[in-house]
């Protein structure tokens, strides 16, 4: 009984960290949705243009971890907010569903 019990809180305490990692993510409403063509860093390239990644640029992959230029993915569907100065400052890579969801 008590193996059954330990068993449960750990099927139940597993349930509860998972489901954070799925959440789903807020985006700022000022951002472009884009194709992202490659990560060369400083530069990304975006649709048919190539933009510097700012200074403090983050690049957020699909569970919303913060990646290396080098570890980011070279293609797929991206998110991008600019800086004053019209760098990348964030980018996010976009999950199928999210893809899904922005283009309702």
């Amino acid at each position: 009984m008590r193996t059954l019990k330990n068993i449960l809180f750990a099927l139940l305490a597993a349930f509860l960290l998972i489901a954070p990692a799925h959440a789903e993510r807020n985006f700022p409403p000022n951002v472009k949705p884009a194709e992202l063509r490659g990560v060369e860093y400083p530069y990304v390239r975006i649709d048919d243009r190539t933009y510097r990644l700012a200074p403090g640029g983050r690049i957020y992959d699909t569970f919303n971890r913060i990646v290396l230029p080098n570890a980011a993915p070279k293609t797929g569907k991206v998110l991008f907010k600019l800086d004053p100065q019209g760098n990348v400052l964030k980018l996010w890579i976009l999950t199928p569903e999210e893809i899904a969801r922005l283009s309702q």
